[in-house]
């Protein structure tokens, strides 16, 4: 999509898309307000994890405590939640039994004579079916026969700056647009060689054009590029730079929100948080936000 930027072109496109994974080249913005989006994503996107835990029977080989700090860290599915359930600033002094905050999950697991099993999160028995374990898979304990473990635990929205299980991101990394600019005509052989070892898909490219430039937009490690640059090309018909009006955002979701949820939701962080600073401005000056 793009907006006008009042001369220079604002504009966000999607260069790579799917579940968990998003990647985006964003045009006409500064480097410290796309910094903070980045950053945003790591610490001001809201999303469910377990907070407290009640045990109520647990003879296995793990600690009460120790179960309930591996609850903690299960991914939980959240793009309901933020609609369905109060925000961390409403709920931070919530009771446990309240329903607009909290969502519940039961864990009732007993082994018979000669059974062993291990628990994982998808034994995990939601209340709200909307929020539930990302994964179903991951291994909470081992029990061995004649062991019992009875839980119930409390999962509420936080953000990644209170603890990291409220993080909604593995990954969230912006870099500057890599340039080639290239003359084959120039070009030594042992230029076009180095280039290829590694970047097969360029040479094909740069064969077609012959000479002049281009963006790479693909998810590749570009420092080969510079090696040979420097190294095999000597200088001579093949140089690249990296534009720094120009920026690839790449956002990985740990699966608890969509990506794209996650990027629209850090820049309303901001926003949020530009708007409060304008209005303590203007308390402080005893007048109106501008």
């Amino acid at each position: 999509m793009g907006v006008d930027g009042g001369g220079d072109a604002r504009r966000v496109c999607v260069l790579e898309e799917d579940a968990v994974r998003l990647r985006v080249l964003i045009t006409g913005f500064s480097l410290p307000l796309v910094n903070s989006v980045r950053r945003a994503c790591y610490s001001d996107v809201p999303v469910m994890a377990v907070e407290y835990v009640e045990v109520f029977d647990n003879n296995t080989v793990l600690y009460d405590e120790m179960i309930a700090h591996r609850l903690g860290l299960i991914p939980l599915r959240s793009e309901e939640a933020l609609r369905k359930y109060g925000w961390p600033e409403k709920c931070s002094g919530a009771d446990i039994g309240d329903s607009n905050c909290y969502a519940v999950f039961r864990l009732e697991v007993e082994t018979g004579p000669g059974e062993e099993r291990i628990v994982y999160s998808g034994d995990l028995e939601p209340l709200d079916p909307d929020v539930r374990p990302v994964h179903d898979n991951i291994p909470i304990v081992v029990m061995t026969p004649g062991q019992r473990v009875s839980l119930q635990a409390y999962a509420r929205l936080g953000y990644g700056r209170e603890h990291a299980k409220w993080m909604p991101v593995s990954v969230a990394a912006h870099k500057y647009v890599p340039v080639v600019e290239f003359d084959l005509g120039e070009m030594g052989e042992e230029c076009v060689e180095c280039i290829r070892r590694g970047y097969a898909w360029l040479v094909e490219e740069m064969e077609k054009r012959k000479a002049g430039r281009i963006e790479i937009l693909r998810d590749v490690n570009t420092s080969g590029l510079y090696w040979c640059a420097r190294r095999a090309c000597g200088g001579k018909g093949f140089r690249i730079w990296y534009d720094d009006s120009r920026f690839i955002l790449t956002v990985e979701s740990t699966g608890q929100l969509p990506p794209r949820l996650i990027v629209l939701e850090a820049a309303r962080a901001i926003a949020r948080k530009a708007e409060n600073l304008l209005s303590e401005i203007a308390r402080l000056r005893g007048g109106e936000p501008g």
